[in-house]
């Protein structure tokens, strides 16, 4: 009998795993499939016969304007807000300006007091050169004076230069827009340093949105494919139905490598070609930064 014991005992673990081998085999035949997973939203597709796709961003007529400012100081007034329509030269915000209205105030009392001295050095060199009979004078006072006049004269334009020059930098404190726009984003708060250089956010940015474009990048092996003038038509994100035709504007003639990664592991070495098309004016429901897809037509209707 214990001869038999021992005969077993060493098929006992790998008659186990052969075992545990069919539960776990049955276990996982006999499990029901999972259902097939449908898309929240149905991707989008052109309806064109023959089309190619892009990514696009709408962005404004004049792109985005990223505003800084000249000199660097503290924000003292932000006279607009998001969504603002301002015309061009009217105030954004405005910095920190008691130190240059000193030196203003200080500069405008020299400027009174030079012309008062170049009043009197003039005065009293037309004295002596009134009088007819040189002999009467000498020639080192004569000089002294017309000397004295004209050293007199270039100070006060001197001290009206360093007036203008101030009056400048007292302008440069006040950011103005530089166009005809919207404001589009405020970054940037009374009491907050304003600094010089490219920052990652802007003090503010806007644009001119009296019409939009859609900024549509075509990956470079299908950029041959984008035929000129071709009409297109927009979807926005998660709405598949509602396409929204789109106008032909340009060719971004430098081919860049793409910002817009919509595939995950995609190449970030990839260049695409940018296209500008016009949405119609009044559309709702469309902000610049937002993305769409964007279907061109490359049929026979496009114009070649």
């Amino acid at each position: 009998m214990s001869g038999l014991l021992a005969k077993t005992r060493g098929y006992k673990l790998p008659l186990l795993a052969v075992i545990a081998g069919v539960f776990a085999l049955v276990s996982v035949l006999s499990r029901p499939s999972a259902p097939a997973r449908e898309p929240l939203v149905t991707p989008p597709k052109g309806a064109f016969t023959t089309n190619v796709a892009g990514i696009g961003v709408v962005e404004p007529k004049s792109e985005i304007i990223d505003i800084s400012t000249e000199l660097p100081g503290v924000v003292r007034m932000v006279p607009v807000k998001v969504g603002q329509e301002v015309k061009a030269g009217d105030p954004l915000f405005i910095l920190d300006q008691r130190e240059i209205d000193a030196a203003l105030l200080k500069l405008e009392a020299r400027l009174t007091a030079a012309k008062v001295k170049a009043q009197d050095a003039a005065a009293r060199f037309a004295l002596i050169a009134s009088v007819k009979d040189t002999r009467a004078i000498s020639k080192d006072d004569y000089n002294q004076r017309r000397y004295a006049r004209d050293f007199a004269a270039a100070e006060v334009k001197e001290i009206t230069a360093q007036l203008e020059e101030a009056k400048t930098t007292k302008a440069r404190l006040t950011v103005r827009a530089p166009i005809d726009g919207q404001v589009l984003q405020v970054n940037i708060h009374p009491g907050e340093f304003a600094s010089l250089g490219v920052v990652e956010e802007p003090p503010m940015r806007m644009g001119d949105v009296s019409t939009l474009y859609v900024r549509v990048e075509f990956d470079e092996e299908n950029a041959i494919r984008v035929p000129t003038g071709a009409p297109a038509e927009g979807f926005h994100r998660g709405d598949t139905k509602t396409a929204i035709p789109l106008s032909f504007v340009r060719f971004e003639p430098y081919v860049r490598p793409k910002v817009n990664l919509a595939v995950a592991g995609q190449r970030v070495d990839t260049r695409v070609l940018q296209v500008l098309y016009a949405l119609p004016q009044g559309q709702k429901h469309v902000f610049v930064g937002q993305q769409m897809d964007v279907f061109v037509n490359t049929g026979a209707e496009a114009k070649k």
